[in-house]
């Protein structure tokens, strides 16, 4: 992927803001010729034959499809800034979450690794304690069988 330099940057960015300005100005050439023809028509409605006005109608048609199409750009610009911002919010929030659970995550497997060492140190010392006879029962084999879950729930990865 080439690397653009800040020169770069910035000349794109000059360029994608001149084209936002240029797309505005047009659009507002658009509205403006849009009212000057309302006019015409309004002023050409009692005096104009039929043919002449189903010609100025035609007119009117592909003049109105530009304007709208104008419009809805227009406005339909701003919305998308404000989806787009919601969007970033989102994601931002998102990613925010997702660091703090890969945190509380690798707390967990360190608590657990912790856990299993311990459960395992006990329980290999258990069975030197019960052949003296020193506990009460089968607490060496209790330890194990912790030893044995905790190695099962927290494997060394």
């Amino acid at each position: 992927m080439p690397q653009t330099t800040g020169d770069d940057a910035s000349a794109d960015g000059g360029a994608d803001r001149w084209r936002g300005f240029a797309a505005v100005v047009v659009a507002v050439a658009l509205l403006l010729g849009f009212a000057v023809l309302l006019i015409f028509l309004v002023g050409k409605a009692g005096t104009a034959a039929d043919g002449a006005w189903s010609r100025y109608v035609y007119l009117f048609g592909a003049m109105e499809a530009l304007v709208f199409t104008a419009i809805g750009w227009l406005f339909g610009r701003e919305v998308n800034r404000q989806a787009v911002q919601s969007a970033e919010a989102r994601a931002e929030q998102a990613a925010a979450r997702t660091e703090e659970a890969t945190v509380r995550a690798a707390e967990q497997r360190a608590n657990g690794r912790a856990l299993r060492a311990a459960v395992e140190t006990r329980a290999a010392a258990a069975p030197g304690v019960e052949e003296r006879g020193l506990t009460g029962g089968g607490a060496g084999r209790e330890l194990r069988e912790l030893a044995a879950l905790a190695k099962a729930l927290f494997p060394d990865r």
